[in-house]
């Protein structure tokens, strides 16, 4: 009987190690891909922010501007 149980708990022992490394691999994976969404989420904004800072910059400053445009393009 003792041998049986020294033999489960061996096995135990194995399976538990199998587990632990299981269990470490899985937290670095998860927080890689953590670290790539934050990473991915910060480019995603970063251009969002570019295209819009590019479009006010394309825009006229205001309605005169717009005029002064329209005429100089229409006088050419």
């Amino acid at each position: 009987m003792q041998a049986i149980t020294e033999k489960q708990i061996l096995e135990w022992k194995e399976e538990l190690g199998k587990q632990v490394k299981t269990r470490d691999h899985a937290k670095k994976v998860f927080e890689e891909s953590i670290n790539n969404i934050n990473a991915l989420q910060g480019g995603i904004q970063f251009g969002e922010m570019l295209l819009k800072k590019n479009e006010l910059t394309n825009q006229p400053l205001n309605k005169a501007d717009t005029k002064h445009k329209s005429k100089t393009a229409q006088s050419n």
